[in-house]
């Protein structure tokens, strides 16, 4: 099932999701290094956080949900809507192929970031490789960006209109920033998008407060990850199940 769905998602033309966000957050975050370089003097963190800061605000979040919206893309275009429902295939499996789908391409948006973003910061003037916890850092952000892609598959699913999903990422995410500015630690087991804020963000110079990358942060991230990934899986099952089955 994960093949097909990849197959679908090919089909799809949306491989330059994952080339095109990374480079537009990078270039954000290197423009702003370079209009900073005098004040932004800690080498390869101060470039980092620029970089991360654009990508965690909006951009990730954004990838995620035009992901989402072409994975289900297929399925609501001529029959196959009806064709998925009257599939031998359980629910659940076709929830989690969706979501797997999702996560991997993400995973894959993840390490092209980290590639133009160390590109940037050569042409930016530093030198050597990115220190490992911010590369580690960036890579965690994977696991609560799960939650994300769990709840944009379920937008995805129950709205028909491409567009639509993907502005509801978008504003969840500018939402998710004002609760982390206003100082609400647990609006993370309710937004998505904050544990991927606060993942991206962590040892940032350039968001005050940011959380340092340690147990207690990756633990209170992965909790809040679990919880919402888990609820947008059952959410979605449930409405193949019992709610558009009948419609």
């Amino acid at each position: 099932m994960l093949i097909n769905e990849f197959a679908k998602l090919r089909r799809a033309h949306v491989a330059i999701v994952p080339v095109a966000i990374p480079l537009i957050a990078v270039v954000f975050g290197t423009g702003n290094y370079a209009a900073n370089a005098e004040t932004l003097d800690s080498g390869w963190h101060s470039y980092w956080s620029q970089a991360t800061l654009f990508y965690g605000m909006l951009f990730m979040v954004a990838g995620i949900a035009i992901l989402a919206s072409a994975v289900w893309r297929v399925e609501h275009r001529g029959g196959n809507w009806h064709t998925l429902l009257t599939s031998s295939r359980s629910a659940a499996s076709l929830v989690t192929a969706k979501l797997g789908v999702i996560v991997a391409v993400t995973a894959i948006m993840q390490c092209v970031f980290i590639l133009f973003s160390t590109i940037g910061g050569w042409v930016s003037g530093l030198s050597g490789l990115p220190p490992r916890a911010l590369l580690t850092a960036t890579l965690l952000a994977v696991i609560p960006a799960a939650a994300v892609a769990a709840w944009q598959s379920f937008a995805s699913m129950v709205i028909r209109n491409f567009a639509m999903p993907v502005a509801l990422g978008v504003i969840a995410s500018i939402f998710a920033f004002g609760t982390l500015a206003a100082g609400v630690p647990a609006a993370q087991f309710f937004l998505p998008p904050v544990g991927v804020t606060k993942a991206l963000w962590m040892g940032s110079t350039a968001v005050a407060g940011s959380d340092a990358l340690d147990l207690g942060t990756l633990a209170s991230i992965g909790a809040s990850a679990l919880l919402l990934t888990a609820a947008g899986w059952l959410a979605s099952v449930a409405y193949l199940r019992f709610v558009d089955v009948h419609a």
